[in-house]
């Protein structure tokens, strides 16, 4: 043997999860549909007990016994190549998009169904130059919903969903594309295809309802700019990922708002958005099937491999290290930065600084404390109402008292008076976890007055939290 003889290393399967990390995975995978199993865990501070902590648990176990490697794991929702961090995920589709190996991509949601996601397309036009249009679209959608809400200022889900589909629209194909409310039917129609014919027959039907706004004499604002060829899948892409973003991230964002515990710094709207998609990713788990072999890193993954990228698993889990993700890629599955992502979070930002103008939201329902925010807040189980910030006709100005406390006007909808209510109470329990914690000081030991004095600050502490209940059962009879 001489000193040039080399070796080569021949490429090796991914890693294969033991039955009992497949169970764990698996039950993890399905506990997702359950939301109530958590609140028992709560309820008795039993925080690791809860399907966020558990996950997680099951997570950097199998990340310690696979060594952070890819993992093949058959579960109750399918087998799958999981990468075990954001930057595998982001690297693995990335190579099987440069080997020509990505084929149909599916957002895996919490019931266990595939959802098809449009083909990833970039944008003929720059961000900077669509700021006025979509400020502009986005502030007459927030005056449609300010009328379309009920007398206690609450919004119908159904409304919401109309208006800013037709808000996206607008903003991708273009004022007359905006009144075809058709075109959003038919595209939800084709992520929920069951199969290849039934899907290629409903993209069939919505490129023929979209030619006179992609292909006609005056295409829309993002058509404009291209290729006959390259028109229907950039536009069908903008279309699907901006009626994500309005109609699910942007009514979490305003549901966000109602417990920012720092109103009053930089944009809030901005801040809200980029939050809901961090912590309530759209598209949460994505699956990428593989459609020829190829090698990553040593690894060959065959053909007929699906990809599971648990976008929001492995966020959750590099939180904790520090490294939170960029928000921006929950509404695309390309391994790449998407321009219509950027544009689907520009519209919900502008859609909910339009509306928290001259309003403030309200969460009917469920009920969100800023110290403990639910794993998952689903879009459909929310009830959101907008009650005016300004005074009402006539009514005398309310002023600020020494301690800063502004007294509610009079003739405003329940749902602002339920807000203030529960606002009141957040503090009152505030208050009482300072006072409990002050009683705690190891200063009151010395003697029996400073025993006395731990006894008052308790007996305060248990005054402010049953106070704080009695005012939260008001708001809740108010809302509802």
């Amino acid at each position: 043997m001489t000193a040039t003889d080399t070796t080569t290393t021949a490429p090796r399967p991914p890693v294969t999860a033991w039955p009992l990390e497949n169970a764990l995975i698996s039950a993890a995978l399905a506990a997702q549909r359950v939301s109530w199993i958590d609140a028992p865990a709560r309820a008795l501070g039993l925080k690791p007990f809860t399907r966020q902590q558990l996950t997680r648990q099951a997570l950097v176990a199998l990340r310690r016994t696979k060594s952070g490697r890819p993992t093949r794991l058959r579960t109750a929702f399918g087998t799958f190549l999981m990468p075990l961090t954001a930057d595998d995920a982001t690297s693995l589709v990335g190579h099987a998009d440069e080997a020509g190996a990505r084929g149909t991509v599916t957002a895996l949601t919490s019931q266990g169904r595939r959802l098809r996601l449009t083909p990833h397309a970039g944008l003929p036009v720059t961000l900077g130059a669509l700021h006025a249009q979509v400020r502009t679209a986005a502030e007459e959608t927030a005056d449609a919903l300010h009328a379309a809400r009920r007398p206690d200022g609450a919004l119908d889900r159904a409304d919401w969903r109309d208006l800013t589909a037709r808000l996206a629209r607008q903003l991708v194909l273009g004022a007359e594309g905006a009144q075809d409310a058709l075109v959003s039917g038919i595209l939800d129609a084709v992520a929920r295809a069951e199969d290849s014919t039934e899907h290629a027959a409903r993209v069939a039907a919505l490129r023929r309802r979209l030619d006179p706004y992609v292909h006609g004499e005056r295409p829309g604002p993002l058509a404009a700019g291209l290729a006959d060829d390259a028109r229907d899948t950039v536009v069908e892409h903008a279309l699907e990922v901006c009626t994500r973003a309005l109609a699910d991230t942007a009514a979490q964002a305003l549901a966000l708002l109602t417990v920012d515990t720092e109103p009053a710094v930089g944009d809030r709207a901005e801040r809200a958005v980029s939050e809901a998609l961090r912590r309530y990713p759209p598209l949460a788990a994505t699956v990428h099937e593989v459609t020829a072999p190829f090698t990553w890193h040593g690894m060959t993954v065959d053909a007929g491999t699906d990809l599971l990228c648990a976008t929001a698993w492995l966020r959750d889990l590099d939180e904790g290290r520090g490294h939170g993700g960029d928000p921006s890629v929950s509404l695309c599955a390309a391994p790449a930065p998407c321009a219509a992502a950027e544009l689907g979070a520009l519209a919900a930002t502008a859609l909910v600084r339009a509306l928290t103008r001259h309003a403030e939201p309200v969460v009917l329902v469920p009920r969100l404390d800023a110290d403990a925010l639910p794993a998952d807040l689903p879009p459909d189980s929310l009830r959101l109402a907008l009650t005016d910030a300004r005074h009402t006709p006539g009514s005398a100005e309310a002023r600020p008292t020494a301690d800063g406390y502004v007294p509610p006007a009079a003739g405003q909808s329940p749902a602002r008076y339920a807000a203030l209510l529960t606002a009141g109470a957040r503090g009152l329990e505030q208050h009482a976890r300072k006072l409990a914690e002050c009683a705690r000081l190891d200063g009151w030991n010395h003697d029996a007055f400073g025993e006395h004095c731990r006894m008052t600050l308790l007996a305060h502490a248990e005054r402010c939290a049953r106070a704080a209940g009695d005012a939260r059962r008001a708001a809740d009879w108010l809302a509802n």
